[in-house]
């Protein structure tokens, strides 16, 4: 494994905040007069690093150009809310695309509004449902065969029973499609297309999962168990790759103003809440500054209050975020 000079500066300033951290809790512990100064300065660095990640780093030209990764990107669950927003701003940068979804009519609609915008690109698409056996993928390796290939985006998911007992699911074929959907599409998708990344020397990989998996969800614990792998597969498969010049990105969204949430949710009244395209131009411009983000201001601040909440009282943590699933979806009873 190889790494590049920012790499190895990266790991090392990592290794210092690991080495410098014991000896800044004991100075809290045993130097209460120097308490102020140390908080003041992990304050400084926590809002200094939260404000460039956010929004100085993509205007300081430090975002990946997706460009140079290839001419062709993949984009899965493409026909609406993020992964058609995706499929847009990709696009916009002069990527051809392969569009796949399992709606044909949905697939030929978004790949016209796309030609209309964008008339100099291609634009592919495969009909799959990604609840289906193994057989899909043999179909879509055939179709993608002879592109280059750069970007892939694993976006397909699925939330059946979301924000509802477990024991409700209503039988079997639930919990088999949302795993196929949410787990398999990834590992298989990422299986196939990464071989030829790593051959070439480049290519991006962002697989979005949700701030589900990454926080307590009781009302939604399928769905957030399989987003969990998405997060952690995304997170060891980044550090693994390092050195082959192949970038992974996980995306963990919280709620988006897509069809599926204002449908099923009140989330149109509250403020914070993105649109997806506010939501994927604040992920692409992260691309190269976080390799594991919320990407939205409103989704950090929310992960992170939620981590601190988890930490200090889970069990009331718990019960508040019951309290605002019901609330949210108007089954506070």
């Amino acid at each position: 494994m190889q790494f590049s000079i920012s790499e190895v500066i990266r790991m090392t300033l990592l290794s210092a905040v690991t080495v410098i951290t014991p000896f800044v809790i004991l100075g809290l512990l045993f130097l209460p007069s120097y308490s102020a100064v140390t908080w003041s300065l992990i304050a400084v660095w926590v809002i200094g690093q939260f404000f460039y990640s956010t929004f100085l780093g993509s205007r300081l030209g430090h975002s990946t150009d997706l460009r140079q990764y290839g001419p062709w990107a993949v984009v899965t669950g493409s026909t609406d809310g993020i992964g058609k927003e995706y499929a847009k701003q990709l696009a916009a940068r002069g990527l051809n695309l392969v569009l796949i979804s399992r709606s044909p009519a949905k697939l030929q609609t978004t790949k016209t509004e796309i030609e209309k915008l964008q008339p100099s690109i291609q634009v592919r698409t495969i009909a799959v449902d990604f609840t289906e056996d193994r057989s899909i993928y043999r179909r879509i390796a055939a179709e993608l065969g002879d592109l280059e290939i750069g970007v892939l985006i694993n976006n397909v998911g699925m939330c059946e029973n979301y924000l509802e007992p477990f024991i409700d699911i209503a039988g079997e074929h639930v919990i088999d499609n949302l795993i196929n959907c949410n787990i398999v599409s990834v590992a298989r998708m990422t299986h196939m297309l990464l071989p030829a990344m790593i051959q070439r020397r480049r290519g991006v990989i962002i697989n979005v999962g949700s701030t589900a998996g990454a926080i307590s969800t009781p009302l939604g614990i399928l769905y957030g168990a399989t987003k969990g792998f998405v997060n952690k597969f995304s997170q060891d498969l980044e550090y693994e790759l390092r050195g082959t010049g192949v970038m992974v990105q996980t995306v963990i969204p919280g709620y988006v103003l897509t069809n599926m949430v204002k449908s099923t949710t009140r989330l149109g009244l509250f403020f914070g809440v993105p649109t997806a395209e506010e939501y994927v131009d604040a992920a692409i411009s992260s691309l190269g500054i976080e390799s594991y983000t919320a990407a939205y201001w409103s989704h950090k601040l929310q992960i992170r209050c939620h981590v601190v909440c988890e930490f200090l009282a889970p069990e009331i943590t718990k019960f508040v975020v019951i309290r605002g699933f019901k609330i949210l979806t108007g089954k506070n009873k």
